[in-house]
This record gives structure tokens, sequence and C-alpha cells, in this order.
């Protein structure tokens, strides 16, 4: 019969391979995803959400996918934070951040390419309202799982499509 003792060290291998399987996730993430010197992990979120896909076609070519924008919904220890067009990410507290324009978003392909969107890191400008994303200065996209457009070409321009992913965000902020 399994003593406290026994449930114990059940519970603390739990833990430890746990903490192994983090820390592995973290060692996953390439080189060219972490933000620079002088920026600290804030927080991760889970997003789930859609990848929009509007069907385009320059005079005389076929129609093709291309990314409209993204929604997604992130939980957050903060509180939730919506994800959709700029990309822009806004907290529940009114917080916001937008892609900064003049920084290249940094791409490393999933994975599963053919399957999952990117990984990202991306330089973002918060707005002056206060909250929880004010002093964040980049957002890292990993661990995605679909939300690649479809591989089938449309049939004509204007038509949208919502592709499903998943994907962990990590908020980075200046260090003090």
């Amino acid at each position: 019969m399994p003593t406290q003792r026994t449930y114990a060290f059940v519970a603390a291998a739990m833990v430890l391979a746990g903490a192994t399987q983090a820390a592995k996730a973290a060692e996953a993430v390439p080189a060219a995803l972490q933000p620079p010197a002088g920026y600290t992990l804030a927080f991760t979120a889970k997003a789930r959400g859609l990848q929009v896909y509007t069907s385009t076609a320059e005079a005389g070519a076929a129609p093709k996918w291309v990314l409209e924008a993204p929604v997604a919904e992130l939980a957050a220890k903060p509180g939730a934070v919506h994800h959709y067009a700029g990309p822009s990410w806004e907290a529940a507290d009114g917080s916001k951040i937008v892609r900064d324009k003049d920084t290249a978003v940094v791409t490393v392909p999933a994975k599963k390419a053919s399957a999952d969107i990117p990984w990202l890191l991306i330089k973002v400008t918060a707005d002056p309202a206060a909250g929880v994303l004010d002093k964040i200065g980049y957002v890292q996209r990993i661990a995605t799982h679909g939300g690649v457009a479809p591989a089938t070409p449309p049939v004509r321009t204007g038509t949208k499509v919502g592709v499903p992913y998943t994907a962990t965000y990590a908020f980075f902020a200046k260090a003090n």
C-alpha cells in the first residue's frame, strides 16, 4: 500500500519532469528570436485564434491567399489580451501595443512549416494608456500549431478564410 512518502516522491518527480520539459521548451527558442540585451520576460500567454487570409490577384495572375490579420484571444496571468490587425495586442485594462513598423519582424520557420505558422520576434511600441502592456518592447510568438494558408488556391478574389491556430506569446519589457 502506497505511503505518504511514496506520494511525495512521485509528486516531486512529476514537478522535476515538468521543470525539465519547460527548460527544454525554453532552449528550443532559436537565438534569432531572443530580444536584445536589457529586456526581460514580463509574462507569457497562450493564444487560440484564427489567421485570416483573403484571396487576392494581380492583373493576369491566378488568385492566391494573403494574410490579412490574426484574430486571437490570449490567456495570461495579468488577464485576457486581444490580438488583431497591426499586429496589435490590447489588454483588458486598455493598454495596447502595436508592431513598430520601422523594425523588421524576425521570422523563423516552425518545425512543421507546412502546417504551422512561423515563430516571430516583433518589436512593438506602446500607446500612452497605462497598464500591463505599457512597458512591453518585444513580443515573441513560439510553439505555433496550425494557421497556415489553405493549400488549395482560391477560386476568386475577395474570398476570406479563417485558419485556426494556437501559439505561445512571450512579452518582454525593458529591464530597470
